[in-house]
C-alpha cells in the first residue's frame, strides 16, 4: 500500500512540478532576489548623494526621424524645455526616408525657436541603425543621447543623465526609464487597460529589473527609445548594426564584451524618464513583442558564436537570464492546453479550475510585490499618478500570459524568417499564410491534373 501511495505521489509531484510548479518556483525565487536587492540599494539614495555640478558639459541629442510628423514637434520641444542650459544642447535630426511632412514640422519648429542649435541630416531609407550612426558621426558633445522621435523627455531627463555620468567616471553608457505618454486612470476602456498594464510593466522593468541589472553590472539592453553614451565609448564601438532587429541589445552586448574593462559599467538611470506613445492596438502590441523576442534570440545567437561559446554565455548573468526566460516561456505555454486537457483525462473540473485559480493568485501576489517595490523607487510626482491605476495589477497575470504567447511567436519567427524591423499583426500574418497555402495547393493540383491529362 505504501509503495503504491509513494509511486502515485511521486508521479503527481513530477507531473505538476515540471509543468506548473517549476516555472512558478523559479519566478518566485528570481522575484525575491530582485526585490530584496532593489529594496536594500535604491537608486534614490544614489541620487541624493550626487552634488550639484559646477560645470555642465556639452550634450548632443540624436533623433532618428521616420514619418514622425505627428510626434516630432512634441519631441523637440521636450528637449529644449529641459532643466539644462539650451546653449549646451545640440539637436541632430536624421531623416530616415520619411514620406510625410516631417521636414516641414522640423522647419516650423526651427522658425519658432531660432536660437536652438539644430541640424537636419537627410538620407535615403536606410534603417534606424544607419540613421543613428549618421547622427553620431556629426556630434559635438561630450555625451550623446539617443531619443526616438515619438518620445517626450521629462524636464529633468538630460540633467539626471549627465549628473550620473559626471558623478561616476566608470559609467560608460546608460539607459533611461521608459513610461507611456498617457494620462493615467481617466478612462477604463479595453485599450486603456492594456495601456495601464503596459505602464506598470515598464515601471517594474526599469525600477526593479534593470535596477537589479545595474547593481550587478549586467544590463541587458540600453533602451533604443532613450539611452546615453560617453562620446569616446560610442565612437570606439561598432555603433548600431543592422544584423538583428534589436540593434539596441546588440550594441549593449558588444559594449559589455569589448568595452567594459576593469571597473567600467552600464546602468539604468530610472530618474531620467522618457515618455513614449502607448500601443495603439492589440496587434501592435503583438508586433512589438515579437520584434523584441526575436531580437533577443538573434543577439544571443550572435554572441554564442564568440570565443567560449555557450559555456561563456551561461557564465554571465545576461546569458543565464535569457536562457531561463526563454525555456520557461515554453512550459508556461503548456498551461493553456495541458491543464484543460486534464479534465478529459478524468480529473474533476473543480480541480482543473482550482489549478488555474492557484496560478493566478500566486502570480498576482508576485505582481503586487513587484509593483510596491517599483513604486517605492519612483519619483514623488509620478508615484501619485501611477497610484491611480493600482487596480490594474489584477489584470497583469492575464496580460503577461498573452504576451508569453507573442514571445513564443517571436522565437518561432526568428527560426523561420529573415530579420525585419517591423512585424505584421497576427491577423495579417494569418491571412498571408492562408493565401500562400491556398496558392500552393492550387499549384500542386494543377500540376497533378496536368500530368494526368493525355
Amino acid at each position: 500500500m505504501f509503495d503504491i501511495f509513494w509511486e502515485r505521489s511521486l508521479a503527481f509531484l513530477l507531473f505538476w512540478g515540471i509543468w506548473m510548479l517549476a516555472p512558478l518556483a523559479i519566478d518566485t525565487v528570481m522575484a525575491l532576489v530582485y526585490m530584496v536587492m532593489v529594496y536594500l540599494f535604491p537608486e534614490r539614495k544614489e541620487r541624493e548623494s550626487i552634488p550639484d555640478l559646477a560645470y555642465l558639459p556639452y550634450v548632443s541629442v540624436v533623433v532618428p526621424v521616420h514619418n514622425s510628423a505627428g510626434t516630432l514637434f512634441k519631441c523637440l520641444r521636450s528637449i529644449i524645455e529641459q532643466q539644462y542650459p539650451l546653449e549646451k544642447i545640440q539637436i541632430i535630426c536624421v531623416n530616415n526616408g520619411s514620406t510625410d511632412s516631417s521636414f516641414q514640422i522640423y522647419s516650423q519648429f526651427q522658425n519658432q525657436y531660432p536660437l536652438t542649435n539644430m541640424n537636419w541630416v537627410s538620407m535615403e531609407s536606410a534603417g534606424k541603425s544607419i540613421a543613428l550612426n549618421a547622427g553620431i558621426y556629426v556630434i559635438k558633445g561630450d555625451y550623446i543621447i539617443n531619443v526616438d522621435s515619438d518620445a517626450r523627455l521629462d524636464e529633468h531627463a538630460i540633467l539626471h543623465m549627465v549628473e550620473s555620468f559626471e558623478h561616476d567616471p566608470t559609467l560608460v553608457a546608460a539607459t533611461g526609464a521608459i513610461h507611456i505618454d498617457k494620462e493615467l486612470g481617466q478612462q477604463t476602456r479595453f485599450i486603456d487597460i492594456i495601456h495601464y498594464c503596459e505602464e506598470i510593466e515598464y515601471l517594474v522593468a526599469f525600477n526593479v529589473g534593470r535596477r537589479y541589472q545595474s547593481l550587478t553590472n549586467n544590463l541587458f539592453t540600453l533602451a533604443g527609445a532613450f539611452s546615453a553614451f560617453r562620446r569616446d565609448v560610442i565612437l570606439k564601438s561598432f555603433m548600431y548594426s543592422e544584423r538583428t532587429v534589436s540593434e539596441d541589445t546588440d550594441l549593449t552586448f558588444h559594449l559589455r564584451q569589448y568595452q567594459l574593462k576593469g571597473k567600467a559599467r552600464m546602468a539604468c538611470i530610472s530618474s531620467a524618464i522618457a515618455y513614449v506613445e502607448p500601443i495603439s492596438s492589440w496587434s501592435k502590441l503583438y508586433s512589438q513583442r515579437v520584434r523584441w523576442q526575436r531580437g533577443q534570440i538573434e543577439v544571443s545567437a550572435l554572441y554564442a558564436d564568440e570565443k567560449g561559446g555557450f559555456g561563456r554565455g551561461m557564465s554571465q548573468f545576461a546569458g543565464r537570464m535569457l536562457i531561463v526566460d526563454h525555456t520557461l516561456a515554453f512550459s508556461r505555454m503548456t498551461w493553456t492546453f495541458l491543464v484543460p486537457f486534464l479534465y478529459f483525462l478524468g480529473y474533476p473540473l473543480r480541480l482543473v479550475l482550482a489549478a488555474f485559480a492557484g496560478l493566478y493568485v500566486c502570480y498576482l501576489i508576485l505582481d503586487f510585490l513587484y509593483f510596491l517595490v517599483a513604486l517605492r523607487e519612483a519619483l514623488p510626482d509620478y508615484r501619485k499618478r501611477v497610484k491611480k491605476i493600482w487596480w490594474v495589477v489584477f489584470f497583469l497575470p492575464v496580460f503577461r500570459f498573452f504576451t508569453y504567447w507573442f514571445r513564443l511567436s517571436g522565437i518561432l519567427l526568428s527560426m523561420t524568417e529573415l530579420a525585419v524591423w517591423r512585424t505584421e499583426n497576427p491577423v495579417r500574418q494569418l491571412q498571408d499564410a492562408l493565401k500562400e497555402t491556398r496558392s500552393n495547393l492550387i499549384s500542386k493540383l494543377k500540376n497533378i491534373t496536368g500530368n494526368a491529362s493525355p
